[in-house]
């Protein structure tokens, strides 16, 4: 009975790759959430809040280090062209990494006083290093998945969060304190990123290799939609999806802010887990098969997440404090009913997320980008509604959440009406 409705996941191609992706996420997501009654027994809501807040800049600025070319890659027709989308993705990463380190030198001081968290400036130096950790491990995904080595993409997922996980945990053991949780989070990019160097086969590197500059400028150039489109609608998703922890830790404090991460963090588990590998392969799925095929497995893969979602959410939804103060410890109570608030929001991030690439794959990232512009506006208006009625912090999460919930549906089905249309016109010129 426990596991009746996975009978609802998608059989076929799809779900064995799904599997492999969402395998790595899986085990790497249990050593994490794991280890999370030990950290939060060990760290401070305080200390949480200042990782959070940490986490949300790498989150805001992390999506674009390489351009967002590297969603380019697996729907090249040539391997010369993708490796030098790959190219032209480290050098964003590198361009991009050299910046980040002159605005922390000139502003970080400054940015943490504005987050009335100053203990926060004593660890906007490990900022630059984590980005360019973030952006490396980018291109070689997709690589990854062109050459359809999922296998390697889960086992660095795996060793990504494994490596979190042990590394906050032993830091936080020795009394790193709240530099420890960021230590830790270093860590587990820089695990990723190393395998993924390792996993590179000789004829990935020979390809690699005799990659001309020429070639690498011409294809950047060719591809321009994505770095001035999807970067911006990338950047605007990502301040609607982390903002609010700095927001919180402004408006309420770190402790707030920590409780506020907590919960926001275990409750995107399945989004990352299952969403965000299912959004990888609708990608990787989209060169060998029609339009109407897609429209047909953006239907099922909705109704399905939508039915998951609701089931695994509802323990949550009906006894989050008490789940929280009984796994966490006592001081997490309140982080339960932040959760609570949250549920509407994530059920809707669930279900979209995996159906997020069909703007790419039907090229319309305008719309994408329009759609990422409403949910900003949706975070500022509920922000605006939340200090113009001065409410306490759970009140305000639920304001939230809703407003931003309905963004993401918004998004779903501007999504869902260009994938029919495109299934439409592809059938009338087949009939035709």
């Amino acid at each position: 009975m426990v596991w009746r409705p996975l009978k609802y996941i998608p059989r076929g191609r799809f779900t064995r790759r799904l599997s492999w992706l969402a395998g790595g996420m899986v085990v790497g997501q249990f050593l994490l959430v794991a280890t999370m009654p030990l950290l939060t027994r060990i760290y401070s809501p305080d200390a949480f809040g200042l990782f959070g807040v940490f986490a949300a800049f790498v989150g805001i600025v992390g999506s674009i280090m390489a351009g967002r070319y590297e969603f380019a890659i697996p729907l090249s027709t040539q391997d010369e062209e993708a490796a030098a989308l790959a190219v032209a993705g480290t050098v964003v990463t590198c361009i991009l990494t050299a910046l980040a380190a002159i605005l922390v030198w000139a502003f970080g001081e400054p940015l943490a006083r504005a987050t009335s968290m100053p203990g926060l400036a004593s660890l906007m130096w490990l900022l630059p290093p984590t980005l360019f950790l973030t952006g490396i491990g980018q291109p070689l995904e997709y690589w990854s998945i062109r050459r359809d080595t999922l296998r390697i993409n889960a086992a660095t997922r795996v060793a990504q969060y494994g490596g979190q996980a042990v590394g906050q945990a032993a830091l936080g053991i020795a009394g790193a304190g709240p530099i420890g949780l960021v230590l830790g989070y270093g860590l587990g990019y820089l695990t990723r990123a190393a395998l993924f160097v390792a996993s590179l086969t000789r004829n990935d590197l020979r390809i690699f290799a005799t990659t001309r500059p020429m070639k690498v400028r011409e294809v950047a150039w060719s591809m321009r939609r994505y770095p001035l489109l999807t970067t911006i609608s990338s950047i605007v998703k990502s301040l609607t999806q982390f903002l609010p922890t700095i927001l919180f830790a402004t408006l309420f404090g770190p402790a707030v802010a920590g409780g506020f991460d907590l919960a926001q963090r275990l409750l995107s588990v399945p989004v990352r887990l299952v969403g965000g590998a299912a959004s990888q392969v609708f990608l990787a799925e989209a060169s060998q098969h029609s339009v109407a095929e897609l429209q047909r497995l953006f239907k099922k893969t909705v109704s399905r997440f939508l039915l998951i979602g609701m089931f695994g959410m509802a323990p949550i939804l009906f006894a989050g404090p008490q789940l929280f103060a009984f796994v966490f410890g006592e001081p997490w109570r309140e982080a339960g009913a932040f959760a609570q608030a949250l549920i509407l929001l994530q059920l809707a991030r669930f279900v979209q997320v995996p159906t997020s690439q069909s703007f790419n794959i039907l090229g319309r990232q305008d719309l994408e980008l329009k759609t990422a512009i409403h949910g900003a506006i949706s975070l500022a208006g509920s922000f605006w509604v939340i200090t113009l009625l001065n409410a306490g912090p759970v009140t305000a999460l639920l304001i939230y959440s809703v407003a931003s919930g309905a963004s993401h549906l918004v998004m779903l089905y501007v999504a869902w009406q260009i994938t029919r249309k495109a299934a439409l016109q592809e059938s009338q010129e087949s009939s035709s």
